[in-house]
């Protein structure tokens, strides 16, 4: 009897087992050595794409650029709004990000993102940037159940994003449902037997 208990339960939480997925686009593709940079209408890596409302264009500095901060990074035109979405339209969390100046006027500055969630509601957190040509991380905080993520180059301030830390959750398949539900009746049966002794 314990042994059948043991295996019902067993097999109730491999089903609930489900994690969420996370893939870190960390830009790779991006990296080029040289002087000078990419510019491109759109980018993909990992399942997530890309956008920007101006003009269509993305950019990336190569090792050698002034702008470049260690790593390949993505960036977008003066004034331009880059938009994160999933390839498949899934929804998606957003936990980390690495931002970095590019081409800027001195100083510090601001950068806000928005968060499009599930349902038509936002979320907005704001982080302080130094100015400075080298990455440094950052921790989103309510970014859950997301359709898009967006955020805005300023006038006088462009900066870049890596290493963002994007989740989708886990779909269960057809066999995992099995297994809970075949779990769940044979507890049902367990008890019904235990109460009917």
């Amino acid at each position: 009897m314990t042994l059948l208990r043991t295996a019902a339960v067993a097999a109730v939480l491999a089903a609930g087992g489900a994690h969420a997925q996370t893939t870190i686009i960390g830009f790779d593709a991006l990296e080029h050595p040289g002087y000078f940079g990419s510019v491109f209408n759109s980018y993909s890596e990992g399942g997530y794409d890309f956008d920007s409302s101006f003009l269509g264009l993305l950019s990336s500095a190569h090792q050698s650029n002034f702008a470049y901060a260690g790593s390949a990074g993505l960036s977008a035109t003066v004034l331009s709004t880059t938009t994160l979405s999933r390839t498949d339209g899934a929804a998606f969390s957003l936990s980390s990000i690495s931002l970095a100046d590019f081409v800027s006027l001195p100083g510090s500055y601001d950068v806000t993102f928005v968060g499009h969630q599930v349902g038509g509601g936002t979320v907005t957190q704001t982080f302080s940037l130094d100015g400075s040509h080298t990455f440094s991380d950052y921790t989103f905080t309510g970014f859950n159940n997301l359709l898009s993520a967006s955020w805005k180059e300023g006038a006088l301030h462009t900066f870049q994003v890596d290493n963002i830390a994007a989740s989708v959750s886990a779909v269960p398949e057809p066999a995992t449902y099995g297994m809970m539900l075949g779990g769940l009746g044979l507890l049902a049966f367990l008890r019904r037997r235990k109460n009917a002794a």
